[in-house]
């Protein structure tokens, strides 16, 4: 996500940073670059040029135009108007403050409503919360299987009642919450098309009976532009809360994603990164933003290691990088978890520009690769990996089955990860926080 803003900003970044002082035509010659970079990735033009005059505006402040670092000031001006364009500081989800709170997800056939919503219970149920989910997709015959075994999967309650009518659905549902002290109702609906005027008004229809706290429009993030009016048009009759946005790990330009704030005045509340159950990630804008001008997500990626479990094993881990003893078999370990949450590739993507060489892809394959190296090697050699001198390197290739361009691969990864676990460390004294390095 938002891979070709990064790329068409990251020049006018480096084109910054080389001067000494900026003028005014600096500033604007770098707005417009990034005015073409921002239209390229299919932002609305209302929304960019807006973004742009505001910009401006805080670039040619004297406070940046005088700075020592006019170029980083820029940036951090970019940084700022980022965040205020993807919904400003914060990005808690939805907040439940009363009970029964309802909550409803609409949008288009295919969208991914019903497995978001049981994305959603699982993720409201971590939080201490307990969720009821109900079919209310009539269009699709196995819509109800389906989020039954999203329930069950989740952990977490199905009203199970096959209503003859949406009235008797929602009664039925209000009175089952209330039976089981459920807190929070999560109600699917009938995917739609923005010009199917029938079920448009059955949706007002529904939203009407509900009642909801909270209705959600579920988009996916490979549809671009359309996103916009599809919005737009949704929110005539099912007045909107929030987005969440699906397959936010693809390679979507983001533009519909930088637009939606802007245009139609509610927040993003979530975005899904992943297949799984548990892959539903709250949306905070500062986090995207930074990610977007190169000062990478590292709070994000912390985030992905917090289970007790793996802030156990952290600990130890922490230890060793602030004794120097960072070898091997922890890289090996550290390996093993990175595949678990997202693959290398996505721990990149994390890291600030600075710390990674431009053009730099992963081969997710590698973790295998790598620990086949590494279970060649002596202890000594898994200890100590600055013995491994070029008759070593070559012996473990044999035992590897590989060349020895791949080891000398490993080892510059394994700096890198070391270098990241000092960083970490630093950040977080006394808590590693990054078991997957």
């Amino acid at each position: 996500m938002f891979e070709s803003v990064k790329k068409a900003l990251g020049g006018v970044f480096d084109g910054l940073r080389r001067k000494g002082l900026l003028s005014q035509g600096d500033i604007d010659a770098a707005l417009a670059e990034v005015k073409l970079g921002l239209l390229g990735a299919d932002v609305d033009y209302r929304v960019v040029k807006s973004f742009i005059a505001r910009t401006r505006e805080a670039c040619l402040d004297e406070k940046v135009l005088k700075s020592i670092t006019p170029g980083d000031q820029v940036v951090k001006v970019l940084y700022e108007q980022l965040t205020q364009a993807l919904g400003g500081q914060g990005g808690k989800g939805i907040a439940i403050t009363h009970i029964p709170y309802r909550v409803m997800l609409v949008g288009l056939q295919g969208s991914g409503k019903t497995t978001t919503l049981g994305k959603l219970a699982l993720l409201l149920k971590k939080e201490g919360h307990y969720p009821l989910l109900i079919p209310g997709d009539y269009g699709r015959p196995a819509a109800y299987q389906q989020l039954q075994k999203l329930a069950s999967d989740a952990g977490v309650e199905f009203y199970g009642e096959h209503a003859g009518s949406l009235a008797d659905l929602v009664h039925g549902a209000d009175r089952f919450a209330r039976e089981k002290s459920l807190d929070v109702q999560l109600l699917d609906t009938q995917g739609r098309h923005d010009f199917d005027t029938e079920l448009m008004d059955e949706l007002q229809t529904v939203t009407a009976l509900y009642h909801p706290d909270e209705t959600l429009i579920v988009l996916d993030s490979m549809i671009g532009s359309k996103a916009i009016p599809l919005s737009q048009s949704f929110n005539k009759v099912a007045p909107l809360t929030g987005a969440i946005f699906t397959k936010f790990d693809s390679p979507a330009q983001g533009g519909a994603v930088l637009s939606f704030k802007e245009s139609i005045g509610k927040p993003i509340r979530y975005v899904g990164v992943g297949e799984h159950l548990q892959d539903l990630d709250y949306f905070v804008p500062e986090r995207h933003a930074a990610r977007i001008v190169g000062y990478g997500d590292i709070e994000g990626l912390l985030k992905r290691y917090d289970n007790a479990e793996s802030m156990a094993k952290a600990a130890g881990v922490a230890k060793r990088v602030q004794t120097g003893k960072f070898d091997l078999y922890d890289l090996r370990d550290q390996l093993l978890e990175i595949g678990q949450v997202g693959g290398i590739n996505k721990m990149l993507e994390s890291l600030p520009a600075n710390m990674v060489p431009k053009g730099t892809v992963a081969d997710e394959g590698v973790a295998k690769r790598f620990t086949a190296i590494i279970d060649s090697m002596t202890d000594t050699e898994r200890r100590s990996p600055a013995i491994l001198n070029a008759s070593r390197k070559r012996r473990v290739a044999r035992g590897a089955g590989m060349d020895v361009s791949e080891i000398n691969r490993m080892l510059k990864q394994f700096e890198l990860f070391s270098r990241m676990a000092k960083m970490a460390n630093n950040r977080h004294a006394g808590g590693f926080g990054l078991p997957g390095f």
